[in-house]
């Protein structure tokens, strides 16, 4: 009985001082539960749902529409396979676009040609007279300028000509005899007057036949 009343007593003894912290547990409990009631109000499809929603995303932005204006020239091909295409584009002809020139009616000028002028003095080979082995020949000088000239006179023999014999100016002053390699040059001693002609003869060994010179010039012209 005794230890009956001793537990009894240190029982009521703990009450009275747990008093005191009741009505702090009893609103943490209130708290606690509130929160659990709360947290059950959601069924698991509202939570399933929200959870496969996920963030709201924004609608994208509309595409901005961009105007191409071609320019008067036409387009630029920007590949070759678009060049290729371009070059093989049919070309329409139109008879507006084409207007023919109009025709010259002055006659195309002539074309001009410039004569080389006549020679000044000019020289004729003849043959006085032929031999066995020799021959007589002359070069008749003629000065068509009207004013007086000098002449010289260069001859030239194939090889069957031999030596000259002999030289001399018809009646006129002697000219100047020389050699140049194997032609003979004749200058004038006086000039052959105006519109005059003055003959140079000479006289040559032969061997065989042929009595024509291989060249003959007087002055820059050849004779004929």
């Amino acid at each position: 009985m005794a230890g009956s009343k001793r537990r009894e007593g240190g029982f009521r003894e703990g009450v009275r001082h747990l008093l005191p912290w009741a009505p702090t547990v009893v609103g943490v409990g209130a708290l606690l539960f509130m929160l659990l009631v709360t947290m059950f109000r959601l069924s698991p499809a509202e939570r399933d749902d929200d959870t496969a929603l996920g963030p709201v995303l924004p609608p994208p932005a509309p595409r901005e529409t961009v105007v191409v204006t071609p320019s008067p020239a036409g387009p630029r091909p920007s590949s070759p396979a678009a060049r290729s295409a371009h070059s093989r584009r049919p070309v329409i002809w139109s008879p507006s676009s084409a207007t023919p020139a109009p025709r010259s009616t002055t006659p195309a000028p002539r074309p001009t040609t410039t004569r080389a002028p006549a020679a000044a003095v000019t020289g004729r080979y003849g043959v006085v007279g032929t031999y066995d082995t020799e021959f007589i020949g002359e070069v008749a000088i003629s000065n068509a300028t009207g004013e007086p000239r000098d002449w010289t006179v260069t001859l030239r023999f194939p090889d069957n000509v031999g030596d000259l014999r002999t030289s001399w100016v018809e009646s006129a002053p002697q000219a100047t005899l020389s050699r140049s390699g194997d032609s003979f040059v004749w200058r004038s001693g006086v000039p052959v007057g105006a519109g005059s002609t003055v003959v140079l003869r000479f006289q040559f060994a032969r061997t065989g036949t042929g009595d024509r010179p291989a060249a003959c010039t007087v002055n820059t012209s050849r004779c004929t």
